[in-house]
């Protein structure tokens, strides 16, 4: 029997691209304070446990989701909260729920997306792609996927959330924008 399918995640990740905060480890302590995250799973410090208060601070939709927020048996998949990051520059996380981004001029579905996003690793920063549609020049890292795809610097990553199932609630983001000093967040899901 192969490895269980892992459902999606929940990402959030700064607004701006290319946006950190100044002191990650003051961040994930504040996210331990208000009950978001609880114990490390690792001694790298980049998993940990769900804390008492993260049903308060994501809201679920549907009427009963069943979310496994304990390590059950090895290899079975639960919910629980990951860093990725911080990167020197940008990176895009994309999957297979990922949908063409749209250019920020002309609202036209950017279908060679993923052909731009190979050229924009190779080129310095700041680097700009055309529209085909319209011609306006925007850089890749901006690109609206509409919560199906983002880039960043540093993602927060809720591990085995199926996309669309969950929202961080307003008071989750409101403190992660206090925590980086006024840097507004926002969120996207990644499915594998």
């Amino acid at each position: 029997m192969g490895r269980p399918l892992h459902t999606g995640r929940l990402v959030l990740t700064p607004e701006s691209p290319y946006q950190i905060p100044k002191d990650l480890a003051a961040l994930i302590a504040d996210l331990h304070k208000i009950g978001f995250i609880n114990a490390p799973l690792t001694d790298s410090g980049e998993r940990y446990l769900l804390g008492d208060n993260f049903m308060r601070l994501v809201t679920f939709m549907g009427c009963s989701p069943f979310i496994q927020l304990e390590p059950g048996a090895p290899e079975q998949p639960f919910c629980h909260f990951a860093i990725d990051g911080p990167s020197a520059r940008p990176r895009l996380l994309s999957g297979k729920n990922t949908t063409p981004p749209r250019c920020a001029n002309c609202r036209n579905r950017l279908t060679e997306w993923r052909t731009t996003f190979e050229t924009w690793r190779q080129q310095a920063p700041g680097w700009q792609a055309n529209c085909p549609h319209c011609g306006h020049a925007q850089d890749p890292a901006t690109y609206d996927f509409r919560q199906s795809a983002g880039c960043g610097r540093l993602f927060l990553l809720l591990e085995n959330i199926f996309p669309q199932e969950a929202i961080p609630a307003a008071a989750l983001l409101d403190r992660l924008k206090t925590a980086s000093g006024g840097e507004p967040w926002h969120y996207f899901y990644q499915q594998d």
